[in-house]
């Protein structure tokens, strides 16, 4: 002791030698701070039964551990030798690994030791940056929490919410109140109540009121909006990249909507897989099936396959509200140009009912039947129809369908009016619509 007292040239290295024996006994039970230049040691003052040891000038603490060190950066602080709390003010800056917490303001709980910034906090790791009105750290867990205007931006997307969990270890956050989440790659938001997101995994979930907006521009400069709800929402942000919507799910669009109880929507295929008693509505057309596939190029329809029970249905005009064109089968393709029908394929075991007319009067109705029924269109209108293999047909007079049109519908008829649409979805800004 007489050799080291002897080295000492100043009163500051005596108070700084001081701190650091008298926390010697504090940091075998991993609680003391190192305090290191440039640190300047003011002084030591009582307050009460505390003793409070003022710090300035660019302050560097830190607080060894095994299970890794905490490092401190401020402009001046006040700490409690007793409670063993340090007040920090100015440029403050909390490092532990490879999180760093910065703000004007906070305080450290060294026996915690936890970090709380009351008064505005950013948070880094990698290229992920988050922002909120203020936070709290826990070292020892690698947890953190965030509350009041979160802000998360990283490599591939932005999040906003009211707070905000981030479990370092596990590599999970989860977001609560008016959470919204924009990929700008895709122009593409998420909506929810809350969400949980396991950034390892690269996986996201929405388990209430998840909201789907894809917002896109036409040819035309517009701007065409997809819109898509559910009870449950997944995203898998892999190779593959898709969100899967669970419940009662909803989606529309300009050129269509669609009903379900499941849904897959795959961002760089262009492609919705539709399953649980799907309906997809088209214009005036309407089609149902055991599952449905819709394909899109540059984000305009290109085909609709229904699979299993397939059957689609068609209003023939405003007029005849009873009278509907029908075709069923075991598949039914629907195909589309410049988001127009082209041509209907039904395959195995086909049945159509075409309703005719003799210029502007009823006329009667064809009932036809065969292994396939290819119908083409123009200008959204059926020009021909083609039946191929074991072809069955029969006609119906008017006189015997007037007012018993509902008598001769194909088995398995059904007509759904109440269509999604777009402001009926609730999403969240109304100017998108």
């Amino acid at each position: 002791m007489r050799m080291i007292l002897h080295s000492i040239k100043s009163p500051l290295q005596l108070l700084l030698l001081g701190g650091v024996i008298s926390t010697g006994w504090v940091y075998a039970q991993q609680k003391a701070f190192e305090v290191l230049p440039p640190t300047q040691v003011l002084d030591v003052r009582s307050v009460g039964t505390q003793q409070i040891q003022a710090l300035i000038g660019t302050v560097h603490m830190v607080q060894p551990s095994p299970t890794g060190k905490v490092t401190i950066w401020c402009d001046s602080a006040l700490r409690n030798l007793q409670t063993n709390v340090v007040q920090l003010f100015g440029n403050v800056k909390i490092i532990r690994d490879s999180v760093s917490l910065s703000s004007n303001y906070g305080l450290y709980f060294g026996d915690e030791r936890r970090a709380e910034m009351p008064n505005g906090v950013r948070l880094t790791r990698g290229r992920m940056v988050l922002t909120s009105s203020r936070g709290k750290y826990w070292a020892n867990e690698k947890r953190s929490e965030f509350y009041g205007s979160v802000h998360v931006v990283d490599s591939s997307s932005s999040t906003d919410s009211d707070s905000l969990t981030y479990f370092e270890n596990e590599g999970k956050s989860i977001s609560v109140g008016n959470v919204s989440i924009f990929s700008p790659e895709n122009n593409l938001t998420v909506f929810g109540d809350s969400v949980i997101h396991f950034e390892q995994r690269k996986y996201t979930v929405v388990p209430r009121r998840p909201r789907l907006m894809q917002i896109d521009s036409t040819s035309s400069g517009g701007i065409d909006t997809l819109l898509v709800t559910g009870s449950f929402m997944e995203a898998f942000q892999d190779t593959s990249s898709y969100f899967i919507a669970r419940g009662r799910v909803e989606m529309a669009r300009t050129d269509f909507a669609a009903r379900c109880g499941d849904a897959v929507y795959f961002l760089k295929g262009d492609r919705v897989i539709l399953r649980n008693k799907p309906v997809v509505w088209h214009a005036e057309n309407q089609l149902t099936g055991d599952s449905i596939v819709v394909r899109t190029r540059e984000r305009k329809l290109e085909t609709v396959f229904v699979h299993g029970h397939a059957f689609a249905v068609s209003r023939v005009d405003s007029v005849h509200r009873m009278r509907y064109n029908q075709l069923s089968a075991r598949e039914i393709t629907m195909h589309f140009l410049n988001g127009k029908i082209v041509g209907i394929d039904a395959d195995r075991t086909a049945t159509s009912l075409y309703y005719l007319f003799d210029g502007a009067e009823p006329n009667g109705v064809n009932r036809s039947s065969g292994d396939r029924i290819l119908m083409e269109f123009v200008s959204g209108k059926i020009d021909r129809i083609k039946i191929v293999g074991g072809v069955e047909g029969r006609y119906f007079p008017e006189h015997m369908i007037m007012n018993r049109e509902h008598e001769y519908n194909l088995d398995g008829f059904s007509w759904i009016p109440d269509r999604p649409k777009r402001k009926q979805l609730r999403m969240v800004y109304d100017s998108y619509e």
